[in-house]
């Protein structure tokens, strides 16, 4: 709790969707004179810039922000010494593996009660990690077993480095039956030139050959 000799923990909020960040913006200022809001943001260069303006304690980051994934800006907000905590609706342990290697300090369901955000802020921004049962294993692993959590990682850094363009695309091709390139592109509202392209640039950021190895690497991985 602050109070006249404690600041309050100064809190940015970064979300592309405006009623979840409305939502987050009336949690924080209930949890005054605790907690403040001092910015929000929608988008990675936005975030960026508020960070080094405002120099919050905590970031509160959606993973996904327009359709970009937000891996990309972390490091850029821990050069701004703010704590970030990852708000996700995505499970997948591998982003969110990520995401800690990075530099996040915490990741937070999109559906968690209210009393847990608010507990992650205080617990991160008492220099605690926030992190799942799950994610706590993982990272665990990874410790005791360094060389096949390296080659995990690298293949993390292989699907951290697709477009959420491109994961919707990898699913659809796991969904698709084997579906021609043209009803593939008509499923995904995409003329058929451009689906190639993107397929092209999975294929390199992967390392496969077609969309049949595509299909036994994302099946794998659990891309579908």
């Amino acid at each position: 709790m602050a109070t006249a000799s404690t600041p309050p923990i100064r809190v940015m909020l970064v979300d592309d969707h405006a009623t979840l960040l409305w939502g987050l913006q009336k949690l924080i200022e209930g949890a005054a004179p605790e907690m403040q809001v001092v910015a929000t943001a929608a988008d990675p260069e936005q975030a960026v810039a508020e960070a080094l303006r405002t120099r919050p304690d905590i970031v509160l980051l959606d993973l996904d922000l327009e359709g970009r994934s937000s891996l990309e800006v972390i490091p850029e907000l821990v050069l701004s010494e703010a704590r970030i905590i990852i708000l996700s609706g995505n499970r997948d342990e591998v982003l969110l593996g990520q995401a800690m290697r990075l530099g996040a300090r915490g990741v937070v369901g999109k559906d968690a009660e209210a009393d847990v955000v608010l507990a992650a802020v205080r617990k991160v921004h008492g220099g605690q990690m926030w992190l799942s049962p799950t994610m706590m294993t993982a990272m665990l692993a990874s410790l005791i077993n360094p060389v096949a959590s390296a080659a995990k990682d690298a293949e993390a850094d292989k699907i951290a480095s697709l477009t959420t363009k491109e994961l919707k695309i990898v699913s659809a091709v796991v969904h698709s039956n084997g579906a021609a390139n043209k009803e593939l592109a008509q499923q995904l509202f995409v003329a058929e030139p451009t689906l190639r392209n993107y397929l092209t640039s999975i294929y390199q950021k992967l390392g496969v050959a077609n969309r049949l190895e595509l299909y036994v690497y994302a099946s794998k991985h659990k891309l579908g």
